[in-house]
């Protein structure tokens, strides 16, 4: 029974069945499904060891959510909801997150890409980028991106590569500026961690050229499309639209309203947009600092940077661990429904609680004998 709960409680947080409820099914399915997903969490760890308490994660979201809402809470029902769903993830989901596999987070993160694949030849529109389950093209290649550094953890070479296949084709019909940058970084350490790994990068070199022989077909975002295709061609100008309509500019949008309350900040949601039409901050650091001041700001980088940090020393045993915790350095600095994200939070989580494991040293040692043995 316990085993059943863990695979629906992942299912549902990875596979973004909350949001992709609400959009598909209204309202009504939205909240049954959002009821359903918290409900299993604490039904998970009530049956589960009950082990420390993530108090980084509970500290930055205590500070955030007392100085943000202390400062203006425009909805206090939304705003207490909010906080509930937030220290359930934070509490249940470590436990979920200690008992998930490398192979049972791929599995499933593979299968929520999937739908971005059927997204694009089934339910082909007009738009031209492709977000499956996610429905946000940006959210679904952050799913693409975590899954793709965690392919390079797999054993079995035939598994590997086709994971490697599926995330990279996936990621490419998100069209996301933040996947194609990352995409390639992610696969340059992933070499320099094993030379061995270069297959990855030829793969998916191979699966941008199949896109792009199916671009037609897909009904594919015609002006990215175009800057993909300049990559092939030195002399097109078109590759300067990946630096159009730059996260800079959005930011640049709310400079003001930072520097005028950096240490309490402006209040619940104040930089997350909707108000005249101004689209939100983009960058999970500046909402934080923007929205709730400097102190929840510093924790928030503390916290991902002692990821980054605990990671590094796996480069060579458990390769997918930097990868995954760079992916997530970036993202924040791109998205800023931070707070809110479910598989953002359980996916820092599960990373948060794999760097630190004990006796990790030890293991990695061996590992790393073993794979220069290998090599």
């Amino acid at each position: 029974m316990k085993v059943i709960i863990q695979l629906i409680a992942l299912m549902m947080i990875t596979w973004g069945i909350t949001s992709f409820s609400l959009v598909a099914f209204g309202s009504g399915a939205g909240s049954a499904a959002s009821a359903f997903t918290y409900l299993i969490l604490l039904g998970y760890y009530f049956i589960s060891e009950k082990r420390k308490l993530l108090f980084p994660f509970i500290i930055l979201g205590l500070t955030y959510y007392m100085i943000s809402g202390f400062v203006y809470v425009e909805s206090s029902k939304y705003f207490i909801n909010e906080i509930i769903k937030y220290f359930i993830i934070i509490v249940c989901g470590a436990e979920l997150a200690r008992n998930t596999s490398v192979q049972q987070l791929c599995l499933f993160l593979a299968l929520g890409s999937l739908s971005i694949l059927i997204h694009a030849t089934v339910f082909a529109d007009g738009y031209g980028r492709y977000s499956g389950f996610y429905l946000d093209p940006n959210g679904a290649s952050f799913i693409c991106l975590i899954g793709y550094s965690l392919s390079y953890s797999i054993k079995n070479i035939k598994l590997k590569y086709l994971y490697i296949i599926l995330f990279t084709l996936s990621g490419i019909l998100t069209f996301s500026r933040y996947f194609l940058v990352m995409w390639l970084f992610v696969s340059i350490i992933a070499i320099v961690a094993n030379k061995k790994n270069a297959q990855g990068l030829f793969l998916g070199f191979g699966s941008l050229i199949f896109i792009l022989s199916l671009a037609t077909v897909l009904q594919l975002n015609t002006k990215r499309l175009s800057m993909l295709e300049s990559i092939f061609d030195k002399d097109s100008t078109e590759v300067k639209g990946f630096s159009e309509d730059s996260r800079t500019a959005t930011w640049s949008q709310y400079t003001d309203d930072i520097l005028t309350n950096p240490i309490f900040g402006n209040g619940y949601k104040a930089l997350s947009g909707g108000a005249g039409g101004k689209q939100g901050v983009h960058n999970t650091y500046l909402m934080t600092i923007g929205e709730s001041g400097f102190i929840p700001f510093l924790i928030l980088i503390g916290i991902y940077l002692f990821i980054l940090k605990k990671s590094i020393p796996h480069l060579y045993t458990k390769t997918h661990l930097p990868l995954m915790a760079l992916a997530l350095v970036t993202l924040l600095m791109v998205i800023h429904n931070y707070f809110d994200n479910e598989v953002l939070l359980f996916i820092s989580i599960w990373v948060f609680v794999n760097v630190i494991k004990p006796n990790g040293k030890s293991e990695d040692i061996i590992l790393k004998i073993e794979t220069q043995l290998n090599n």
